[in-house]
């Protein structure tokens, strides 16, 4: 998947943001995350950004394209959220590279995690 900032790399690491009270996934290659912490520092605000992104240069174990960008004591709502966001993701990725049986099983893993959060939300 490419770098939602630069178009060109690779991303390294994806992010989730709440804009407005909506949730975006952000994929970010390493040399955009670079020129944002850089940015973040330039502006007084590096630990304000670590806190956001949980990741600063140097740090042991940045994360990783997948892993959760969430602390485990979040609620079960935003995890099963993040959850349909990533699989819409990856449905859309498999879709687009002609991956039909496992755009399938996404989509049907996808519909079933749906219906149970409709369900819970009535």
């Amino acid at each position: 998947m490419k770098c939602m900032n630069c178009n060109q790399n690779e991303a390294d690491k994806t992010f989730m943001v709440n804009w407005m009270g909506t949730q975006y996934q952000m994929h970010i290659c390493n040399e955009c995350l670079e020129q944002m912490w850089n940015y973040a520092g330039a502006m007084g605000q590096r630990e304000m950004f670590q806190a956001i992104a949980g990741w600063w240069p140097g740090k042991d174990e940045p994360r990783e394209l997948g892993s959760s960008p969430f602390p485990e004591d979040a609620g079960m709502e935003m995890k099963l959220r993040v959850k349909l966001a990533s699989l819409r993701a990856r449905l859309r990725e498999a879709a687009e590279l002609e991956h039909y049986e496992e755009a399938a099983r996404l989509r049907d893993h996808l519909l079933q995690l749906e219906k149970e959060e409709y369900t819970h939300e009535a």
